[in-house]
C-alpha cells in the first residue's frame, strides 16, 4: 500500500496535520523534542509548532483535482526531500502550507517536483522511492541534513515522523529497526510498545540522533497492512543507497550531511 491519503479537500486540509506514537509525558518529550519541539497535547507524541520544524505537509492534486496528502523533509531552504510515490503521474500541482506563529497557514505552490528517474515497483516493494519537490522561495523552517557517517544496522532506535494518521498532526513515532537493505530500512509493528507510520506519512522522515545531530535515513514509502496496524511491515526508502544518494546529491547539491 502507499503511505499516503487521497481525497482530502484543501480547505479541510489546511485544517489537518500526523503520524503514530508512544505513551507518557517523558515519551512525548523526548520524541517532539527530537526536533526541537514541545508536545501539543499533555502525555501525546502530537508536536506544537510546525512552522518551527523541517517535517512538512504537502498536498498533492492530480489533474481530476483530487487531493492526496504525504509528507517530507526540508534539505536545503527552499527544497523537500519525500518520496516519489507521492508525486509520480497526473500530478498538477504540489503544495505546502507555510504555517504562522499563530497556528494559521497559507499556501506556497511547488515550481516543479523530479522523482528519481529509477524509481520502480518491484517484487520487494518501491525501489528508489524518492524525490525533490523544489519551492519558488524559501522557507523559514530549519533543515535536515543527509547521515552518511554512520551506516543504518539492524537493533537501532530510530525516530519517524509525518503528518499522516491517526491524528493528522505533526507528529513523532520511535521505532527498532529490524531489516537494512541496500535499497530499504523496515520494522515491523506488532500493536504493542513503539510506534508506526500510518496514511500521509509518506515521504516523511526516518532520522537518528548523533553526537553532530539529527540526520535523515530513510523515507517513509510503504506498508503491508492498510489499518497500518498489528502485524503490519513497514518499509523506508534508504537513504544511504549510492543510487539514491546520487540523485539528491545532483538535485541538491547544497544539502548538509554529517
Amino acid at each position: 500500500m502507499r503511505r499516503w491519503i487521497q481525497g482530502l479537500g484543501m480547505a479541510l486540509a489546511l485544517l489537518l496535520a500526523g503520524c503514530g506514537g508512544g505513551d507518557g509525558a517523558s515519551v512525548a518529550e523526548t520524541q517532539c523534542g527530537s526536533l526541537g519541539l514541545s508536545p501539543k497535547v499533555l502525555n501525546g507524541t502530537n508536536c506544537a509548532t510546525p512552522e518551527l520544524s523541517p517535517v512538512v505537509l504537502l498536498y498533492v492534486v492530480n489533474s481530476a483535482g483530487a487531493v492526496s496528502a504525504c509528507s517530507g523533509t526540508m534539505i536545503s531552504s527552499d527544497k523537500i526531500l519525500t518520496a516519489a510515490h507521492c508525486v509520480r503521474g497526473s500530478v498538477r500541482r504540489v503544495v505546502t502550507p507555510v504555517w504562522r506563529a499563530d497556528g494559521s497557514a497559507g499556501e506556497m505552490n511547488a515550481s516543479r517536483w523530479v522523482a528519481h528517474p529509477g524509481f520502480q515497483w518491484t517484487a520487494e516493494g518501491f525501489v528508489n522511492d524518492v524525490a525533490v519537490v523544489f519551492l519558488p522561495a524559501a522557507l523559514p523552517n530549519p533543515t535536515m541534513p543527509l547521515l552518511v557517517s554512520q551506516p543504518a544496522a539492524v537493533g537501532q532506535s530510530v525516530f519517524v515522523a509525518g503528518w499522516g494518521g491517526p491524528g493528522f498532526q505533526l507528529a513523532v513515532g520511535t521505532v527498532t529497526l529490524e531489516m537494512v537493505k541496500t535499497a530499504q530500512l523496515g520494522h515491523h509493528y506488532t500493536g504493542g510498545a513503539g510506534s508506526n507510520t500510518c496514511g500521509g506519512d509518506s515521504g516523511g522522515p526516518m532520522y537518528r540522533q548523533t553526537g553532530a545531530g539529527n540526520g535523515l535515513i530513510g523515507i517513509t514509502s510503504f506498508g503491508t497492512a492498510t489499518s497500518c496496524g498489528a502485524d503490519d511491515y513497514s518499509y523506508y526508502t534508504n537513504l544511504q543507497s549510492p543510487a539514491v544518494q546520487s540523485f539528491i546529491r545532483a538535485q541538491v547539491p547544497e544539502a548538509a550531511t554529517i
